[in-house]
């Protein structure tokens, strides 16, 4: 489960906002342990591809990023909107993809 994963590696997560114009994220957490980074690439290699879903709301649930201070990259980005069956839609702002989450893997 840890494989690639070393402790320079930081999943951050925060609350992203529209506010007057801006946009932008208000982090509020900062994950190190390895065995959820770990998981995490698991389940972000399981992420299943669609379309743009049509009733998304404007602003995501959460945003997060797996980042490398030390080399100054973020090598994972998601915006996440939580469905009403505790599944969840995750979008790349880079690759400019969606995908789904199961409720189980959302959890």
């Amino acid at each position: 489960m840890v494989i690639g994963c070393t402790k320079e590696e930081v999943l951050r997560v925060g609350t992203p906002y529209i506010d007057d114009g801006s946009e932008g994220v208000k982090f509020h957490s900062d994950i190190t342990h390895s065995a959820s980074i770990g998981t995490l690439r698991e389940i972000i290699n399981d992420e299943d591809d669609v379309g743009k879903p049509k009733d998304l709301g404007e602003v995501a649930d959460t945003f997060f990023s797996l980042d490398s201070p030390k080399e100054g990259i973020a090598e994972i980005r998601r915006y996440v909107w939580y469905q009403d069956d505790a599944s969840s839609i995750l979008y790349s702002e880079g690759a400019d993809v969606y995908s789904a989450l199961t409720a189980e893997q959302t959890n």
